[in-house]
């Protein structure tokens, strides 16, 4: 076959190739879940320890940016739903200490939580500014998870 055989026939398998990859990369089945407990009420109400503890949920719908000048981290959303890791690393040390400078919640149910060797140590709360939680002399996984339900959000750490 000469060149502009060969070249014609690649065209519909590049085409085809490339419709393939938009509509997986465009095919979102993970539905946001619907804020059952009311505006003022920001316990989760579908998603349970477990679901955050294991992921076995995907999510929807949250922004991460980095500051590059303070290093600080900042998620947020409109309308969030599911779990989401934030941080996750193995750490052997004497301390750990997390800051949230910000977690401002304004409609829709969420937690954010820290968790250690996949036990659930801490919960921080929303709409209370810079909170800091230390664990001393721990080894292990740690992590930090965020779960929501139609969740309207802002975390900095």
């Amino acid at each position: 076959m000469n060149r502009k055989i060969k070249n014609l026939l690649a065209l519909p398998i590049v085409i085809i190739f490339v419709v393939i990859v938009a509509v997986m990369l465009g095919n979102d089945d993970f539905e946001h879940i619907e804020d059952t407990n009311g505006a003022d009420v920001y316990t989760l109400q579908t998603i349970t320890d477990e679901n955050i503890i294991n992921m076995d949920i995907g999510s929807k719908g949250i922004w991460e940016e980095t500051n590059n000048v303070t290093n600080l981290k900042t998620y947020s959303s409109e309308k969030f739903s599911g779990v989401y890791e934030v941080y996750n690393t193995n750490f052997m040390g004497k301390t750990f200490q997390v800051e949230v400078d910000n977690f401002k919640l304004n409609s829709g149910n969420m937690k954010y939580v820290l968790l250690v060797n996949g036990e659930i140590v801490h919960e921080f709360k929303p709409n209370e500014p810079n909170q800091i939680y230390m664990i001393e002399a721990t080894e292990g996984n740690i992590s930090l998870r965020i779960a929501g339900e139609s969740a309207d959000f802002e975390i900095t750490v």
